[in-house]
């Protein structure tokens, strides 16, 4: 008696899960190809020129030095770029209009490569959680499915399948969108920051010349 109540409390509970992952599934779905879609647009807004950077960087350095911090700011400020670097560069701009560069630069090279690391997050959890609501999706319509056989339900048997094949792919399909995304990103993250260590190591040699 206890057994089966235990089995049946277990097959209530797992099948009560099904409605919210395939709900949950779907959303996931939704937000990878909204993902996707960012992607594409940020590829093709993406304005990387290095001479321009190093070009603009050797400028506020020598304005830095010659005591016109709020030329240098806005020189630093002109420069076209991912958000994460033109934010960065604004952060570097103000500290340098401040007179506190020397003593900032560390921390806002710390900060922009956090903020990386969290815009990075959500990709990291879509990688793993897609294809684990797949394969909950996957296994939950299994108990149905074999009772349907059991009882020589064919219909039933057939449509818990089917559930359990479309959620697996979905899962994987998000999965995939979100490490591919993912990759993407951390490149170009990787990219952004050691150029702005460039500007940073710039800024810095300037002032040290000048030293």
């Amino acid at each position: 008696m206890l057994y089966e109540t235990s089995v049946e409390l277990l097959y209530i509970f797992s099948t009560a899960f099904l409605y919210p992952d395939i709900v949950a599934l779907l959303l996931l779905f939704a937000w990878s190809l909204a993902l996707l879609g960012s992607l594409i647009n940020e590829y093709t807004s993406r304005h990387r020129a290095l001479s321009e950077l190093e070009e603009i960087s050797l400028q506020a350095a020598d304005l830095r030095r010659a005591g016109r911090a709020k030329e240098a700011a806005e020189a630093l400020s002109s420069y076209i770029c991912p958000h994460q670097l033109s934010l960065a560069l604004e952060q570097i701009g103000r500290s340098i209009e401040t007179g506190l560069f020397d003593l900032k630069f560390e921390k806002i090279l710390q900060d922009i490569e956090l903020s990386m690391a969290r815009a990075l997050e959500p990709l990291r959890i879509g990688v793993k959680a897609g294809p684990i609501l797949g394969l909950m999706g996957t296994l939950i319509p299994m108990g149905p499915a074999l009772i349907g056989l059991s009882q020589g339900d064919i219909k039933s048997l057939a449509d818990n399948l089917v559930i359990a094949f479309a959620t697996t792919v979905i899962g994987l399909v998000v999965g995939g969108i979100c490490y591919a995304v993912m990759v993407i990103r951390s490149r170009w993250y990787r990219q952004d920051l050691s150029d702005l260590e460039y500007a940073v190591e710039l800024l810095r040699g300037r002032k040290d010349e000048a030293a």
